[in-house]
């Protein structure tokens, strides 16, 4: 009850969760984080994460889930040791949240799961959401982001398939790069002069808007989703 009412979404009273966590013995700690761990196809006993003390664990939700109680003191994820506790389960860490607000890290683990189950994120092993903060913001809202692809990435569309592959991964590079084109040469492992031949063939594509600052945002986002994207489409079965 102390969980489905932490995690359930709605408002949470501090004094209901206080109510709640004296029958059930748990003191309640200022801060949280929620771990979503991948389910497995059988409920077996030596499949079931080793919780830390004081973890308040839901094996039975879809996604399971396990709420850390002061996770950035006593109860912190130690690397090794916490992913030795998982016994091999891959899981998404939600950010640190105050107690009141757990059902947001679950909110925000849970999405970290579905993108590492797609191989946006890497799929295996704990992947912590506080690192992978503007990958979660930039597929927050997928309709949205196919939008800006769309209309930033509307040049590309006039070349071949493998050239706007190669344009792409140039152009991300030289914009990410300073526009420094030895960088992106050894970003890349090619010839400084194979990135000024595509940087020329870029400018023929897009123009002015290699130059202006918001265009060149948007370029970001959009290419950095279209990488993103190119590692869902290889992941998928």
């Amino acid at each position: 009850r102390l969980l489905d009412l932490l995690l359930g979404g709605g408002p949470v009273s501090p004094e209901a969760v206080q109510d709640l966590a004296h029958g059930a013995r748990w003191s309640v700690p200022r801060q949280v984080a929620v771990v979503a761990l991948a389910a497995t196809p059988e409920q077996r006993e030596a499949d079931r994460p080793l919780a830390a003390a004081g973890a308040l664990v839901d094996m039975d939700s879809r996604p399971p889930r396990m709420l850390v109680p002061d996770p950035d003191g006593s109860g912190r994820f130690g690397g090794r040791a916490f992913t030795l506790a998982l016994r091999g389960r891959p899981a998404a860490i939600g950010p640190t949240v105050p107690v009141t607000e757990a059902a947001r890290s679950l909110h925000c683990a849970t999405r970290a799961l579905g993108l590492m189950g797609r191989g946006i994120l890497p799929r295996q092993g704990v992947v912590r959401c506080a690192d992978h903060l503007s990958t979660l913001l930039l597929y927050g809202d997928e309709a949205m982001l196919g939008h800006l692809r769309a209309r930033a990435l509307a040049p590309l569309d006039t070349v071949s398939e493998g050239q706007r592959s190669r344009l792409a991964e140039t152009l991300l590079a030289w914009l990410l790069g300073g526009s420094n084109v030895p960088e992106v040469a050894a970003r890349l492992h090619i010839h400084p002069q194979t990135v000024r031949y595509r940087l020329r063939q870029l400018e023929k594509l897009f123009g002015d808007a290699l130059h202006d600052p918001d265009a060149r945002l948007d370029l970001i986002l959009a290419l950095r989703a279209e990488s993103l994207g190119d590692q869902d489409a290889t992941a998928a079965p």
